[in-house]
């Protein structure tokens, strides 16, 4: 402990200015009797001897009048011989523990004289010297070990993902992290000083320097460029042992990564192309445009029949997609009533309706902010709130419900519908303007009627998934069954599919699903291909006509105009037979 540079530096102003004062000779040692300074400058007088063990060993004070003739002399080699003609040894402690020698050598009578004549002054005087050593030694051990806990402090305060604001007892900012550095876009030298409500200017701090108490609350801040910034906030008050404000900490959150973690606890399902089960050349078709569509950041438009898959495919495409590590955010437009839709999309600010909670709340926009947010049943979509989406689309900024200020998104919209938005559109129930942002490529998922050879290996994979979920062995399905599956129109799809298997898979009792045990709805003679009536064939094949040139020309209003010349048709015959038979 003595050995630091700072302590030998004050130890050898000590021992010069003992030999000053009393004009003889100073050593001072360490506990392994290493000389760290002092006026002794003769080696050949410099040697360990059994006085200065017996020190380290009992901590005792020494005072020899008679050099080479005491007790503790006896086994030196300059016993009876020795040059020193008077010695003064003390410890020194730090605590109980002794850390170094203090030793007063006189070599002359003169110095035996001086030394013996005023011992008690001498002890007095070396004690305090020993106790300002000792005390320098603390004081420098100290400093070092706040300096590394300092060091260390200031690694975990900038390696903590969250943000973190220290401020005095008067709200001024003291520390200012390199996480909050980021979140705020302002460098800690210029803020450091600033009160802090320099960036929380909502943030109310009271004379006795408290500030409220937050955990996780939803507050707005002031970046250092001047914009707004929503993010989450937890504070503390720090207090000293006799309950004095001492400062505060406030911890931040940045809204993106708090809306990553919420998302990825409510929907962790990942989704990629290869999921979608499929080798028909129709489902292939809708896999590849919908793989070359997800590299980019445009608007996708994803259509088919209810059952179909479409969010599926909204997943693969976010897994897919620039937007991946971002949060991907789901909502059935269909399935929230008209008064609680728009604040579930813009979210609602304090205290903007009776039963608003308190803070506020953040919309699905905010939530999917950096991912992916997908608009399933768009075409449920109630006209007064296509006005907010078509502007969030054109300035990339929402508005909470009752709010004031507009919150900046960066959000991937992806929508869905099984409906005729072309018509709707007609109608005027639809917003063409927002038809033409959401429908930048639109992608066709084709319904199982026009994809029956991947029927097999649908139900394949749904057979595997219920064997493992209801801990059974069914290996296949009779071949009656297969052909029953095929006749069938599926007008549920791939949904409805499932639903019978996991059905049959309940009541079979056997290792192959059998007629027996599947619903006896698609077994109805309708369904069997030689009791079609004249009627019924001509009305599925006219189906089979215009879904295939359907596909085939698009869904834009031009391309319906070319399918109706096409078919030798009116256009208005043309809408009422695709919506007669759902294409």
């Amino acid at each position: 402990m003595l050995n630091d540079p700072a302590v030998i530096n004050t130890i050898q102003h000590v021992a010069k200015s003992i030999a000053a004062v009393l004009n003889v000779e100073i050593m001072i040692m360490d506990d392994k009797l290493n000389k760290l300074g002092g006026t002794v400058n003769n080696e050949k007088n410099y040697y360990i001897s059994n006085i200065y063990k017996h020190i380290m060993k009992t901590g005792d004070e020494v005072i020899v009048d008679n050099p080479g003739f005491h007790y503790l002399c006896e086994n030196c080699k300059n016993y009876k011989c020795c040059p020193q003609k008077a010695e003064f040894d003390f410890p020194i402690k730090i605590g109980d523990e002794i850390v170094g020698i203090l030793s007063i050598v006189g070599y002359t009578e003169e110095h035996k004289r001086i030394m013996l004549s005023r011992k008690d002054d001498y002890i007095k005087f070396l004690e305090v010297m020993c106790q300002m050593i000792s005390t320098k030694a603390v004081e420098v051990s100290i400093s070092k070990k706040l300096r590394i806990s300092a060091i260390q402090m200031t690694h975990i305060f900038n390696s903590i993902n969250e943000g973190i604001i220290g401020t005095d007892e008067n709200g001024n900012i003291t520390h200012f992290s390199k996480t909050a550095e980021k979140i705020f876009k302002a460098n800690k030298d210029s803020i450091i000083g600033k009160k802090i409500n320099c960036i929380f200017p909502n943030l109310e701090i009271n004379e006795k320097g408290h500030f409220p108490k937050y955990d996780k609350r939803e507050v707005k801040a002031l970046l250092g460029n001047g914009d707004e910034l929503v993010c989450y906030i937890s504070t503390n008050t720090l207090e000293d042992k006799d309950g004095r404000i001492i400062g505060g900490i406030i911890t931040i959150s940045d809204s993106k990564d708090i809306q990553k973690i919420v998302s990825n606890i409510i929907d962790n399902k990942s989704v990629h192309f290869c999921d979608i089960i499929g080798e028909s050349g129709t489902i292939c078709n809708a896999k590849q445009k919908a793989e070359i569509a997800a590299r980019g950041y445009s608007t996708i438009m994803i259509r088919g029949e209810s059952g179909t898959g479409k969010e599926l495919f909204a997943r693969a495409i976010h897994s897919l997609s620039p937007m991946a590590d971002g949060p991907f955010i789901a909502i059935n437009c269909a399935a929230i009533p008209e008064t609680l839709l728009e604040s579930e999309l813009f979210g609602y600010d304090n205290g903007a309706f009776t039963g608003a909670k308190k803070g506020g709340k953040p919309g699905k926009f905010e939530l999917a902010d950096g991912g992916t947010l997908f608009l399933d049943e768009i075409g449920d979509m109630p006209i007064y709130l296509q006005s907010k989406i078509l502007r969030v689309l054109q300035d990339k900024k929402v508005q909470r419900v009752g709010g004031v200020s507009e919150v900046p998104v960066n959000v991937r919209i992806i929508s869905a519908t099984n409906r005729n938005l072309e018509e709707l559109v007609s109608e005027k129930r639809f917003r063409d303007d927002l038809y033409y942002r959401l429908n930048v490529i639109p992608i066709l998922i084709p319904a199982i009627r026009d994809r029956k050879d991947d029927i097999p290996l649908l139900t394949d994979y749904l057979l595997q998934k219920y064997n493992g979920i209801f801990n059974k062995n069914i290996k296949a399905i009779d071949h009656k069954v297969q052909c029953i599956f095929e006749a069938y129109d599926w007008p549920g799809n791939v949904r409805e599919l499932e639903n019978v298997i996991e059905y049959a898979m309940n009541m079979e009792k056997s290792n192959m699903i059998t007629e027996a045990s599947i619903p006896k709805n698609i077994i109805t003679p309708s369904n069997k291909k030689d009791d079609k009536s004249l009627e019924n064939m001509v009305k599925e094949f006219e189906k089979k006509v215009i879904g295939e040139r359907a596909r085939e020309y698009g869904n834009s209003k031009e391309d319906k105009k070319k399918l109706a010349e096409d078919l030798n048709i009116g256009i208005a015959t043309l809408y009422r037979k695709l919506k007669q038979y759902e294409i």
